[in-house]
């Protein structure tokens, strides 16, 4: 064990407000030296045995003495003056570290009202990255942890933290940028819900290293790199393609989901099946027209016209007259 170890175990300073994850990093020091049992007061001053010589009893309870001292250091020396001044009435790290608990960690309705407030309100700043945002919501759920309840059975324990998985991974995708518009509907959307981790690895695939950042309007803009094989070019997801995407709306009558497209949309007015045939006579030239498989010769087509405005009741003479003249010949023939 190096000097600066010794002096300070780890670099995160006890002020109050702070207290979870100081707990957090000190108790994992603790347990990784094989001490977080005389903080727990598993592990208690020795008792003289009965067999037991005082030598052997005096150097028991001085390595007893010595672990517990050194602990109170380490506490001390990772608070905070005002903190740390505390400390003098006590006489072991386990009350120490009782008094810390009880004075730093909170549960009342009050302070949970705070922490909900404040989380609620939790939004990614411009050009902030998810790494750097998810620290933030983190502490927050970290300090609401003491007043989840405690669950006796492992199933309804079990349960709990699925339900509680659930509502962070909706807070979490609240706090998010626009820009993750599409992909935040898609997490929304599947069946099953994908748990935090998995949205957050996947959110942090398609932000990190340049790879895959969106853009304002959600599309990708790196390089111009072609999507992946499997990747919905539409949310840019890649569980589905773009014909299956459950988000996927169409421009025309804003009807979202998978299996209607903007072609194929009745609202829309240049659907081949659906414009309007004003006459039956134009009615009769578009079947004439669908059924035979032969190209109108040009020599019919004063007869074809002729044969419209009539049934239209619009005989134009005009129209007629530019279509050919009376001696046979064509505009486009004449000088």
């Amino acid at each position: 064990m190096d000097r600066s170890e010794v002096a300070r175990p780890i670099i995160i300073t006890l002020d109050g407000p702070n207290y979870i994850p100081w707990s957090q990093a000190m108790s994992n020091f603790l347990k990784g030296r094989k001490l977080w049992r005389y903080v727990t007061g598993d592990i208690k001053a020795p008792t003289q045995g009965a067999a037991e010589t005082p030598t052997e009893f005096i150097a028991r309870l001085e390595e007893w003495d010595s672990k517990n001292h050194q602990i109170i250091t380490w506490i001390r020396n990772t608070s905070i003056p005002s903190i740390s001044l505390q400390f003098g009435r006590f006489d072991t790290a386990h009350t120490i570290w009782d008094f810390l608990s009880t004075r730093y960690t909170t549960a009342d309705l009050a302070c949970q009202y705070q922490l909900l407030t404040s989380l609620c309100r939790q939004r990614q700043d411009p050009g902030q990255s998810i790494s750097t945002f998810l620290p933030q919501i983190y502490s927050i759920w970290d300090q609401l942890t003491p007043s989840e309840p405690k669950w006796l059975c492992a199933g309804d324990s079990t349960l709990f933290a699925t339900y509680r998985d659930q509502q962070r991974l909706i807070l979490f995708l609240m706090g998010l940028s626009d820009i993750y518009e599409p992909v935040r509907a898609s997490l929304l959307h599947r069946i099953p819900l994908p748990t935090l981790e998995q949205a957050i690895s996947e959110l942090g695939r398609g932000s990190s290293g340049g790879s895959r950042s969106f853009s304002a309007s959600g599309s990708q803009s790196s390089g111009g790199s072609a999507p992946r094989p499997n990747e919905c070019t539409f949310c840019h997801a890649t569980d589905h393609r773009l014909l299956t995407c459950p988000i996927r709306v169409c421009k025309i009558c804003r009807q979202r989901g998978p299996g209607h497209y903007r072609s194929d949309c009745p609202n829309n007015p240049t659907r081949r099946d659906t414009r309007p045939q004003s006459t039956a006579a134009t009615a009769g030239v578009s079947s004439t027209a669908s059924a035979s498989p032969t190209l109108i010769d040009v020599s019919d087509l004063p007869a074809l016209v002729q044969q419209i405005m009539s049934a239209s009741g619009n005989p134009s003479t005009a129209l007629s007259a530019s279509t050919g003249s009376a001696d046979g010949s064509d505009s486009w023939d004449r000088p």
